[in-house]
């Protein structure tokens, strides 16, 4: 049994089911299985997902005939075997560490749901989007309070951005409304709610979603159409409210639950003039792609390399809403485990002198480091370590990093890869040092 099955439908998706797949194939977390479900496609996305399936064993092709989007992740939830479930739509793709960040969430917190923010891509623009401010574990009430500020948000009425127990799937028989046509993933969702005890927020973006042509805002649906669309969902919504309210709150908040008729989403567009918008591509790190004429250079390790921890660091910067250089000297500090002077951070860092300053600055005012006390006044001024919540983010980042590294390697490969490199940086320290000897 694998930790997590994730299933795709598809229809008519040649144009974006490389991006997806390749999304997936790209994850830091390996112990998956991707369920492809073609649901009548007339253009050649079968013949893509046969060619993934015929690639890689983790990749299952199931064929049925058209029955709509409901119909084919019903019949994914059939086939899948893994302990978690996670639905990806075919014109959307996940960042590297999605699928990791999702599980580990689960695992560590013991929740039955995990929810994460997602980037919301509109037109070369970007922007992250998340309906619940603060990080954290919350119960289904909670949970519940906060879909009543803001019901039909995206963030709670998808299914994308959420990792789902597939035990209590199977347990209550919970499956998407095929006869529905619109909302069906808010019916889904909240029809598991009402078997899961504990949510856990996490505050980091775990989809690109893109919005495509043919959505409700782009049809023009006036008004009435949308409320008369709604009314199916109204029924399941109401009931989730009645069964988990006691009847005396249940009227009270009657007016509010109703409300739904007319909310809209607030997370649903990015726009170039709101403000967190960034060009796509830019969100995250460097926007240059490698060239493959590099890969047998020094400039292919040191740029890979770079790129791989940035991305980890950049995760770490999101979640704590700190900068990726702020991260990078705590890293380092945490890594040294002693104080540092500021030389030593802009040699190690590759920094200068006057951004590292004031960054320790920021970083010391707001207790991340603090000075180091020297009682041999003829050394310069260090700083140490002072943030324990990081520890465990580092460790982890340390162990991801070197998953990669090995991804694919044999025990005896990777002893013999442990050794070379071990030897390599001998062999380049020792030139390096040179320079220090120098008069």
């Amino acid at each position: 049994m694998c930790k997590a099955s994730i299933i795709v439908p598809v229809y008519n998706a040649s144009k974006t089911l490389n991006r997806c797949v390749d999304s997936i194939l790209k994850q830091d977390f390996r112990d998956y299985e991707l369920i492809l479900v073609d649901d009548g496609s007339k253009d050649e996305s079968a013949k893509i997902a046969s060619a993934y399936a015929q690639a890689d064993a983790r990749i299952r092709l199931i064929q049925k005939k058209n029955g709509g989007v409901s119909s084919a992740r019903n019949r994914g939830l059939a086939e899948a075997k893994g302990l978690y479930i996670l639905f990806v739509d075919s014109d959307d793709w996940l960042p590297m560490e999605a699928l990791k960040l999702l599980v580990r969430e689960i695992e560590q917190k013991d929740t039955d749901l995990v929810i994460g923010d997602f980037f919301r891509v509109f037109e070369g623009k970007i922007s992250q989007k998340g309906s619940i401010a603060e990080e954290g574990v919350i119960t289904r009430d909670q949970y519940a309070e906060a879909m009543l500020k803001s019901p039909a948000d995206l963030y709670f009425g998808v299914l994308w951005n959420k990792l789902y127990k597939r035990d209590l799937i199977e347990q209550y028989h919970v499956r998407m409304d095929e006869s529905v046509s619109y909302g069906e993933d808010m019916i889904f969702n909240l029809e598991y709610l009402l078997h899961a005890s504990t949510i856990a927020v996490l505050k980091l973006p775990v989809y690109y979603y893109i919005r495509m042509p043919g959505s409700l805002i782009e049809q023009n649906i006036s008004l009435p159409k949308i409320i008369n669309m709604k009314r199916t969902v109204i029924r399941y919504y109401d009931r989730f409210y009645k069964k988990i309210l006691d009847e005396e709150t249940y009227q009270e908040r009657r007016m509010v639950i109703l409300s739904y008729y007319l909310a809209f989403s607030t997370d649903a567009l990015t726009l170039p003039w709101v403000g967190g918008s960034k060009d796509l591509g830019k969100e995250r790190g460097a926007d240059v792609p490698f060239d493959d004429t590099l890969l047998d250079s020094s400039i292919a390790w040191k740029y890979l390399t770079d790129q791989l921890t940035c991305r980890y660091l950049e995760t770490i910067s999101i979640r704590h809403g700190i900068s990726v250089s702020e991260t990078r000297i705590l890293y380092l500090l945490w890594k040294l485990g002693r104080p540092c002077s500021l030389g030593e951070i802009c040699s190690y860092s590759g920094m200068n002198r006057i951004n590292v300053t004031m960054l320790l600055v920021r970083m010391t005012s707001s207790g991340l480091i603090n000075r180091a006390v020297r009682e041999d006044k003829k050394k310069p001024e260090g700083y140490i370590f002072s943030a324990p919540d990081f520890s465990l983010e580092f460790r982890q980042m340390e162990n991801d990093y070197r998953a990669v590294c090995l991804d694919g390697l044999s025990e005896e490969e990777k002893q013999t890869y442990r050794v070379v490199s071990q030897k390599v940086l001998d062999n380049i320290r020792k030139r390096v040092a040179l320079r220090e000897e120098r008069p």
